[in-house]
């Protein structure tokens, strides 16, 4: 009776001392469950916070960019047009020649006409991806702020270990299962097998079999708080996080936009600093009389659009890329200066001579001929590429994310394009998608399944169809509206122009520049400018009497003078009494001019003391 008494009393020590050991193990793994619960939302917050901060980085590059490249376009047309209004050719002095305006005009069009397009693809993208960003912001990264049924579930109460199972309540140390996982390196290693499926890599070999005898409070941690609330999916564990993922569909809304604003940018400022090596050349020899001063001005200009070119076309020469049919043809835009440059100053000579002009006529076409090469060049080198072979991601440098093919190779060194990467790099981390799924690291191995399903609090937002993203952009159902298809076809439009200038010019050296436009002079205004009744009716200045019913004075002249009757051809054939009609002034003669000028120099010679 005794030693059962004995026997009795020792198990009744040896297990409330298995019970107090094992209510300590529960209570210290209560409170380092609430505090590995803290870390990890307050560790998936910050990194939310970096999330969201790479959306607004990511938005705000395109958005600054766009905003530049809108300004620069605006401040060009509007010198495109002061060169259309106030600092047109012949307004101080004779008309230029058809041919030189041509040249000019059409390039100064050209300008005004990229920047005007690039304004408007700049205003799209720089929108677009800030409605993308505060879309995104306000709808998808969030920041993951556990709920309270969450924080119910993480907290514990002591009086909870009554709950548990008899076998952990009573458990033996060091003779029976300790009841904790092992979550050693060696769990957490997805990539030790990879397969070619690019899915999770078989489980290592050092990795433990499953314990399913885990403590009952272990596996209650591991199925509520890591349960996740979104189902799990088969993405590799260093594959793009969320963000940058939902971004990229975004963008490829709008790249195309953002990168052909920026070659228009670079074809806009191309045909301006052209357009001014031709105006130069009308405006120095024709208002300002300096031989040498246009050569000298237009090859600077020249220069800087040669130089303008080499920095902006690098076309890539890497096997695979596209075939290039007019290699270095750009550099024929600053060289057509030249001829032009030798056109004008045998058009402007002093003396008349049929071979000069004729020889004119040979170099107006040369330039013609490689503005024509030039502009096909151009069309070339803007048409977008399917594949950039040899351009991989460099710090610093554009980088376009797989499946963004519509843009010129030619360009990709100043596009500045930066897409979001690819996977994590080596040493990074995705714990805000670990929070979000669950069933990390040692979960299979305590609760003895994987985590196929989301926990109570899924969120359903992306299976709403209102909210997800289309699998194409929306523009690309309307083929006119590709920004690429639009730069072109400005690109395509002028190698067309300048064939029918060719063609206009050639018409002009048969028939004559001014056979089918009147010569601009004040005696020949616009066949529809009648000066019909009342037009000369009445002074404005006050006279009392009509126009033309006295000899013109000159205070009238200065009125009427352009003026002209329904019936009239030339200034030779008005009423009587008008200051250039015939016999208006009989006494002006030879004799009258010279007796005039003697009496000036009578008048102003000193007189002797």
């Amino acid at each position: 009776m005794a030693e059962a008494g004995a026997i009795g009393a020792a198990v009744a020590a040896g297990a409330a001392g298995a019970f107090g050991y094992n209510r300590g193990n529960y209570m210290y793994d209560a409170e380092m469950r609430w505090e590995r619960f803290a870390s990890a939302r307050e560790y998936a917050n910050q990194q939310s916070e970096q999330y969201r901060g790479d959306i607004r980085n990511l938005a705000a590059l395109t958005v600054k960019k766009s905003t530049l490249w809108a300004v620069t376009c605006t401040l060009c047309m509007a010198l495109d047009v002061a060169l259309y209004c106030a600092g047109r050719l012949g307004l101080h002095g004779p008309s230029p020649p058809a041919w030189i305006m041509g040249l000019w005009l059409t390039n100064n069009a050209a300008s005004f006409a990229f920047m005007a397009l690039g304004t408007i693809l700049s205003l799209h993208a720089g929108f677009r991806a800030n409605a993308a960003s505060v879309h995104l912001l306000t709808r998808k990264v969030r920041v993951p702020v556990p709920t309270m049924r969450q924080l119910d579930q993480a907290r514990t109460f002591a009086s909870e270990f009554e709950q548990q199972s008899l076998g952990d309540i009573f458990r033996v140390p060091y003779l029976s299962n300790s009841g904790a996982p092992k979550t050693d390196d060696a769990v957490y290693d997805p990539v030790a097998e990879e397969d070619g499926s690019g899915k999770r890599g078989r489980r290592t070999s050092s990795a433990p079999p499953s314990r399913s005898h885990c403590s009952s409070w272990a596996q209650t941690e591991f199925k509520v708080d890591r349960a996740g609330t979104i189902p799990t999916s088969d993405l590799p564990e260093n594959a793009q996080p969320e963000h940058f993922r939902l971004y990229t569909g975004c963008q490829k809304e709008f790249y195309q936009h953002e990168i052909y604003a920026r070659i228009c940018v670079s074809m806009g400022f191309i045909h301006f600093f052209q357009s001014l090596c031709f105006y130069g050349l009308g405006h120095i020899n024709i208002e300002l009389r300096a031989f040498w001063v246009a050569y000298a001005c237009t090859f600077v200009l020249a220069t800087l659009l040669a130089l303008v070119l080499r920095f902006e076309i690098i076309p890539v020469t890497a096997e695979g890329s596209r075939r290039q049919y007019l290699p270095r043809c750009e550099y024929l835009g600053p060289l057509a200066v030249l001829p032009a440059a030798i056109g004008m100053s045998l058009d402007f000579r002093v003396q008349f001579d049929p071979t000069a002009i004729a020889l004119c006529w040979v170099f107006v076409f040369v330039a013609y001929i490689m503005q024509l090469i030039y502009s096909l060049r151009i069309l070339e080198v803007v048409l977008p590429d399917d594949k950039f072979p040899g351009l991989g991601e460099r710090l610093g440098a554009s980088w376009m994310p797989e499946g963004f093919n519509k843009v010129p190779s030619s360009f990709y060194h100043v596009l500045y394009f930066v897409g979001p990467p690819s996977k994590l790099q080596p040493g990074q981390h995705d714990i805000v998608r670990e929070v979000k799924e669950g069933g990390k690291g040692a979960y299979e191995e305590v609760t003895g399944s994987a985590s196929k399903q989301a926990g109570p609090d899924i969120d359903d937002y992306g299976t709403d169809d209102r909210h997800t993203h289309a699998t194409t952009p929306a523009f690309a159902e309307a083929d006119t509206v590709q920004p690429w298809k639009m730069v072109a076809l400005i690109n395509a439009v002028l190698p067309v122009c300048w064939v029918w200038l060719i063609f206009g010019t050639i018409v002009d050296v048969a028939i004559g520049e001014q056979a089918l436009v009147t010569a601009p002079h004040w005696s020949r205004p616009p066949m529809t400018r009648l000066s019909l009744a009342p037009h000369e009716l009445g002074i404005p200045l006050g006279f009392p009497w009509g126009a033309g019913a006295k000899p013109f004075i000159p205070e009238q002249m200065a009125w009427h003078e352009e003026k002209r009757h329904a019936d009239e051809y030339s200034l030779h054939s008005v009423p009587e009494g008008r200051r250039l009609s015939e016999g208006a002034d009989a006494n002006l003669s030879k004799a009258g001019f010279l007796e005039a000028m003697t009496a000036l120099l009578e008048s102003i010679r000193p007189s002797r003391a």
